[in-house]
C-alpha cells in the first residue's frame, strides 16, 4: 500500500501480503492490523527496490495456520505478530 492508503489505515483493518497476485484461494493469508508507527528516515523500501524517506511500520497479527504464516528472507519464524513496512501489505478490508 502507498503512503496515502497507509495514513488512513486503522487498527482492525484486514491486510494481506502485497506481492501475492490473487486475493483468493487457500494460499492467501490475511492478517489483522494491531497498530502502526510513522517513521521518517532514509531507508531501502522492501518490495519496491528503491529508497524512500518515510514509511509506516504496521504491526500485523496473522490469522492462519502455523505453516502459512508469512516469512522473511526464506525463514519462517512461526510468529503470528509481525512488523511490516506499508509497501509489503495490501488492504483487504477497512472494517
Amino acid at each position: 500500500m502507498n503512503m496515502r492508503e497507509a495514513r488512513k489505515l486503522q487498527p482492525g483493518a484486514i491486510v494481506r501480503e502485497s506481492f501475492y497476485p490473487v486475493d483468493e484461494g487457500p494460499s492467501t493469508v490475511h492478517g489483522l492490523v494491531i497498530g502502526k508507527k510513522y517513521v521518517k528516515e532514509r531507508h531501502a523500501a522492501k518490495i519496491l527496490g528503491g529508497y524512500k524517506d518515510e514509511r509506516y511500520d504496521v504491526i500485523v497479527h496473522w490469522t492462519c495456520k502455523e505453516a502459512a504464516i508469512p516469512h522473511r528472507r526464506g525463514v519462517n519464524t512461526g510468529e503470528r505478530l509481525q512488523v511490516h513496512q506499508n509497501w509489503e501489505l495490501m488492504v483487504v478490508s477497512h472494517e
